[in-house]
């Protein structure tokens, strides 16, 4: 096997870490609540602090990976993530189990954030294609986990799926540690400092700034389904925890295609047009799901069938919006990389925010929060994008 390939499949872990870290989980909320003695929607602060930090701790580990270089900064996180994860384990109440999914969330940062920098060292100009096949890696993690962590809590309890995710992140460590070199050779010695990191990311943001907030949107229409859907599913629609991770699979494989599409089309269209695809059947998904919401009330059908097209553009503008991004800033990829993750995880923050402050014990929370984040994510790409400027020269060649 050529050493690309070993090093794209463990990149594939990486950007998966987080993710499966949430998905595998999803399924165990409940048990974990009685079983910790916690009152009922109390996991849903540890859903939205775990993106909080996975998204914050981003901002300056991209950065500081341009100046030290991409392994150690990697392998710290790793080992962070698994500390924090035992301790998930070991855990006498909610308070200390969220405590430490804040930690875990810092620690598997590092791994997305890193992952896609290290493809735009390795790949350079042709990111696009590998970072989507790192994508469709995450998002298969997605489609399987609810499924895996579904039968773990109903033959395990709410602690398996926890052992679960201590496996997978002793494998990516002891990856990294035995396979990958460091491919971020030339520093930057100033990337990373507390002085002046805003100012670095003010001078990519004017570039990023569409991208940046649509990614966000998207993701907190998606997030919101995510966070909300055991409640809607197990609580108001009567599946077994085994039953909801296989729904929620097939809803969430619509991930897989988009990313198929951008994996094919990317180089040859253009981020930004791959993008606009997405984010429009983003919209569509969400505008269905509400209609149909409103005219025949909760079902699973009518719910899970107009998501597909939501995670079926979001499976494509994900990874379409962060190559739109990392590729044209080469010397700044973690800093490009760390504000796309950022702003990937501050939507899914404020979306968890905002559902659990609504929560009022029916779907409409969520299929309302659904639809503005997706009316947003449009708005903003097509208020905000960067258009092509034409020429006095091009235009003149014009029929």
């Amino acid at each position: 096997m050529q050493p690309s390939r070993v090093l794209l499949i463990i990149l594939m872990l990486l950007t998966a870490l987080g993710e499966t870290s949430t998905q595998l989980l999803i399924p165990a909320l409940g048990e974990l609540e009685r079983g910790l003695h916690a009152k009922p929607g109390s996991s849903l602060l540890a859903l939205s602090l775990f993106v909080g930090a996975f998204g914050l701790g981003q901002l300056w580990l991209g950065p500081l990976s341009d100046r030290l270089g991409r392994r150690p900064v990697l392998l710290v996180g790793l080992s962070l993530y698994l500390l924090a994860t035992l301790g998930m384990l070991l855990a006498p109440n909610i308070e200390m189990l969220i405590g430490m999914r804040v930690l875990q969330g810092l620690g598997a940062c590092a791994a997305l954030v890193l992952a896609r920098a290290i493809v735009r060292d390795v790949w350079q100009e042709q990111a696009g294609p590998a970072l989507a096949l790192t994508v469709l890696g995450m998002f298969t993690a997605i489609v399987l986990s609810p499924v895996v962590g579904g039968l773990l809590t109903q033959y395990g309890g709410w602690r398996a799926p926890l052992l679960a995710t201590l496996l997978l992140g002793s494998l990516a460590l002891l990856s990294v540690l035995g396979r990958y070199r460091e491919t971020h050779l030339q520093r930057d010695p100033q990337a990373g400092r507390l002085k002046g990191l805003l100012a670095n990311y003010l001078q990519v943001w004017p570039s990023c700034r569409a991208l940046a907030l649509t990614i966000a949107c998207t993701y907190g229409a998606m997030f919101v389904v995510v966070a909300g859907s055991s409640s809607v599913y197990i609580g108001l629609l009567g599946l077994s925890a085994a039953q909801y991770g296989l729904t929620f699979a097939l809803v969430v494989s619509g991930l897989l295609g988009g990313a198929l599409f951008t994996l094919r089309n990317v180089q040859r269209m253009g981020p930004q047009r791959v993008v606009g695809i997405g984010v429009a059947l983003v919209l569509i998904g969400a505008l269905l799901t509400l209609a149909v919401y409103q005219l025949s009330g909760l079902s699973l059908l009518g719910l899970s069938l107009p998501q597909v097209l939501v995670t079926l553009g979001g499976g494509m503008l994900l990874p379409a919006a962060v190559a739109g991004a990392v590729i044209p800033n080469p010397q700044r990829a973690g800093l490009a990389a760390g504000l796309m993750g950022f702003s990937q995880m501050a939507g899914a923050t404020l979306a968890g925010l905002l559902l659990g402050a609504l929560q009022d014990g029916s779907a409409w929370p969520m299929v309302a929060l659904n639809t503005l984040f997706a009316v947003l994510a449009f708005l903003f790409f097509h208020l905000l994008r960067v258009r092509p400027v034409v020429t006095a020269a091009v235009v003149g060649k014009l029929p």
